[in-house]
């Protein structure tokens, strides 16, 4: 009884304050909403629901482990076009990355047939969830399918056109390059909690 407030007392400090080290991302870094956009993005959607943050700080969250998983919309395989290709997730990847190959983007939520199926349960639904494409522009369509799937807590990058796999790749970042796909090495430990 008779307790005083001290805001400096360690043990009233939440943990969140007290187990952020200096200059990690995870601490540092920028966050944009529906709430609260970015609005040096000019027409960039922004989807209820989704955080987005600079692709520079995806990176560092990346490498500070900060998303359970990182999914790409993109196809297994190039995809053909009249004045080039599409690079699909074989060609090049993040490091880590799962393919979902949520294309065409536009694929209404309940046609989402997913190759690494993420919908399986709610542990994988409520995984720190980052999602990109080639430019940002699917992946961020994707972002807000996922949340209609039930997803709770997706991450994608901006502002879209400039903040995919390309701008990835062109800074200079870890990819992966000339990959094979295998479904029974890439299932991740989501699906294998939620089937215990």
């Amino acid at each position: 009884m008779g307790d005083t407030f001290n805001a400096e007392e360690d043990r009233l400090q939440p943990t969140c304050m007290r187990h952020c080290p200096s200059g990690k991302a995870y601490c540092t870094r920028d966050v944009y909403s529906v709430v609260d956009p970015n609005t040096s993005w000019t027409d960039h959607p922004f989807h209820t629901q989704v955080w987005y943050h600079t692709l520079e700080d995806i990176y560092k969250l990346w490498k500070e482990d900060y998303f359970h998983f990182v999914l790409d919309i993109r196809p297994l395989q190039d995809v053909p076009l009249d004045d080039g290709v599409l690079e699909g997730w074989e060609t090049i990847h993040i490091p880590g990355s799962y393919p979902i190959n949520v294309f065409p983007p536009e694929t209404p939520a309940n046609e989402v047939e997913m190759l690494v199926d993420f919908t399986f349960g709610n542990m994988c639904k409520d995984a720190r969830i980052f999602v990109h494409c080639w430019s940002g522009i699917a992946g961020n369509m994707v972002a807000k399918t996922l949340i209609e799937l039930g997803f709770t807590d997706v991450h994608a990058a901006g502002p879209q056109g400039s903040a995919g796999m390309w701008a990835w790749r062109d800074a200079g970042y870890d990819v992966v390059m000339g990959d094979t796909f295998n479904a029974e090495q890439l299932q991740p430990w989501c699906i294998d909690t939620c089937k215990a």
